[in-house]
């Protein structure tokens, strides 16, 4: 049950390596379901996802072996896929759309059944105890539900982005009694 936690993908050299060790097959053949569904809650300028995705490609995955797959009335097997990347943007937003199409399942079924999931960002805030930590770079709540509760997979709060919002991070980490797992950018933490 692999599961890759990072701020805005895969960029470090050694942590890249790590993540490709996690594969029993060769780079170029691993098909990989990449969940976009975050993005369609984001404001503003959204280039970020661009760079992002080429990041997945400098992993060695192939284009062709990549299926983009937003969360929805579309049901899809996650087990048919070697790997799963749900890519960052509204935390809140990709939240609700787990809940309302019962995705938590799926998540959890293909976890445990040992298909690595990569989380970025909201990816990764999302399989923590609470969504609070996206609040703090901006992420606005999309429906009236004042739940911040996460998925529970991984015990405790993600926290990613540390070096781009540390002071408001560490007010908030004062206040937060729960085990913290904090994610610089480019970088991240492999949980087996």
């Amino acid at each position: 049950m692999p599961i890759v936690l990072s701020s805005c993908g895969i960029l470090d050299p050694d942590f890249k390596s790590q993540v490709l060790a996690l594969f029993d097959k060769p780079i170029d053949s691993v098909k990989l379901l990449y969940i976009t569904t975050a993005i369609d809650g984001e404001r503003g300028d959204k280039s970020w996802a661009n760079a992002e995705y080429k990041s997945i490609l400098a992993l060695g995955v192939l284009e062709e072996n990549i299926r983009e797959y937003k969360i929805g009335n579309e049901q899809i097997d996650l087990t048919a896929f070697d790997a799963i990347y749900v890519l960052g943007g509204n935390t809140f937003y990709l939240m609700n759309k787990i809940r309302e199409f019962g995705f938590d399942k799926q998540i959890r079924n293909a976890i445990g059944k040992g298909i690595p999931y990569i989380g970025s960002s909201a990816g990764s805030i999302v399989l923590g105890t609470t969504l609070k930590p996206a609040k703090i770079y901006g992420d606005i709540p999309v429906t009236d539900r004042q739940d911040y509760e996460g998925l529970g997979i991984v015990g405790g709060a993600i926290i990613p982005h540390m070096n781009k919002k540390s002071d408001e991070y560490n007010e908030w980490l004062k206040t937060w009694s729960g085990k913290s797992y904090i994610l610089y950018d480019g970088n991240g933490i492999i949980i087996k």
